[in-house]
């Protein structure tokens, strides 16, 4: 069990590249960040434009794994460009079952630093020894509006 201030947070801004047809993409500024009280998560936050950011909430391992090969399935895929020296790597998200997934480009050195740094905070095979099990538990098991303390 973690002490409740020990959490260590982890964020990089980044500029990616949203494919919106083929041959056609936009830039996109994307923030990722990393908290080790949920060790096994990654947020990603787009900003769209303006005032519009759409956050989605990913696996580390995931990530991990997509900068080397294709992973996932369902919702999130990532993988590798098939180029190596093109230094990217794609994130395709998919919000409905119905909707094509919107892929995003992302740079593999810029990802790959941020995920090396998630992992100085909380190495692989660690994740569960950051989890407060006792406070998720009480937030289970408390009434609705109910203090945590």
């Amino acid at each position: 069990m973690r002490e409740p201030d020990s959490c260590t947070q982890v964020a990089y801004r980044m500029l990616v590249r949203l494919v919106v047809a083929e041959g056609v993409d936009r830039p996109v500024l994307l923030d990722l960040s990393y908290d080790s009280a949920d060790p096994y998560a990654v947020s990603l936050t787009f900003h769209m434009c303006t005032d519009t950011t759409v956050r989605w909430v990913v696996g580390r391992e995931l990530l991990l794994d997509g900068l080397e090969k294709l992973t996932g399935v369902g919702d999130v895929q990532v993988w590798p460009c098939r180029d190596p020296a093109a230094d990217k790597v794609h994130i395709a998200l998919c919000p409905c079952p119905k909707q094509e997934a919107v892929v995003v480009t992302a740079p593999a050195q810029t990802l790959g630093a941020f995920l090396r740094r998630t992992l100085a905070v909380v190495p692989t095979g660690s994740e569960d020894r950051h989890l407060d099990m006792d406070g998720a538990v009480h937030q289970l098991l408390s009434g609705p509006g109910e203090s945590l303390r």
